[in-house]
């Protein structure tokens, strides 16, 4: 991942999760840090109270199951969340470079 195109990838991909989970905020975040912190606290509350929203959005983002496994397996939301938050913003980003590679070739 290019350093340089960083903060475009962060806004790309935080713009994108706030439309998969609804959330303004999530899509104002303007860093890897404050996108974390915000889908991590987000992720706790889903997890406690709206499960099938959280499993339907790690589909749409396509986390790779082994992960989200290894995730679950820590059956306590407060750690759960963050390794969660983790895969997912990683896997959009991924996803946002990708489009930006194929806008610009």
């Amino acid at each position: 991942m290019n350093k340089e195109n960083l903060p475009v990838l962060i806004q790309n991909s935080a713009q994108k999760l706030g439309e998969y989970f609804e959330n303004d905020l999530l899509a104002q975040s303007t860093t890897y840090q404050q996108l974390h912190e915000r889908l991590t606290a987000l992720i706790v509350y889903l997890l406690l109270h709206k499960m099938e929203l959280l499993l339907q959005v790690l589909y749409r983002v396509d986390v790779f199951e082994r992960d989200t496994k290894s995730a679950f397996a820590q059956n306590d939301p407060k750690l759960i969340a963050p390794e969660l938050a983790k895969l997912i913003i990683d896997r959009e980003l991924k996803k946002a470079e990708t489009r930006i590679k194929y806008k610009q070739g």
